[in-house]
């Protein structure tokens, strides 16, 4: 395999680049923001759960989500807290069992080599779900005013 370098512009370029394969089912491109040496630990559904290496963190995602007959990404949030990067993203799948919905949240560090060292993974499990998303209006609600907290209620809502 031809050795890519990874984005240049750090933390915020490797979690954008590593979203965006993720959601483009690239993993030859995915591949390239994780380093040979990543140590993975994940907390799924089954329980923890930890692997080691590229070749076997990359395994999961496709594993996960290479089989799919459509993937759309509904969000995704990138940021850092001081030097880890933070990604989320909330996914919306169709395969043989039909239409789920997933989230993952990742926390990672960057190796010497700009990809990512270490990744350590929070994932809700595949949830059934319809193919669109059910739109929700938000009404922003302070705790301490009854009168927000009375217009708010389902009725207001809907």
């Amino acid at each position: 395999m031809t050795e890519i370098a990874p984005p240049a512009d750090g933390l915020h370029g490797v979690g954008k680049s590593f979203v965006a394969a993720l959601a483009a089912q690239d993993f030859p491109r995915l591949r390239e923001t994780i380093a040979a040496d990543v140590r993975f630990r994940l907390l799924v559904p089954r329980g923890p759960q930890e692997n080691s290496g590229a070749d076997e963190t990359l395994a999961r995602f496709v594993g996960w989500f290479g089989g799919v007959d459509e993937l759309r990404l509904e969000s995704s949030y990138v940021n850092t807290v001081a030097d880890r990067l933070v990604m989320t993203y909330r996914l919306r799948l169709r395969d043989a069992s039909g239409w789920r919905l997933i989230e993952q949240h990742l926390v990672a560090s960057l190796a010497s080599d700009g990809r990512i060292g270490t990744l350590d993974l929070l994932c809700t499990g595949f949830h059934p779900c319809d193919a669109e998303p059910i739109t929700v209006r938000s009404v922003p609600v302070a705790a301490s005013n009854p009168a927000a907290l009375a217009a708010a209620t389902p009725a207001a809502i809907a």
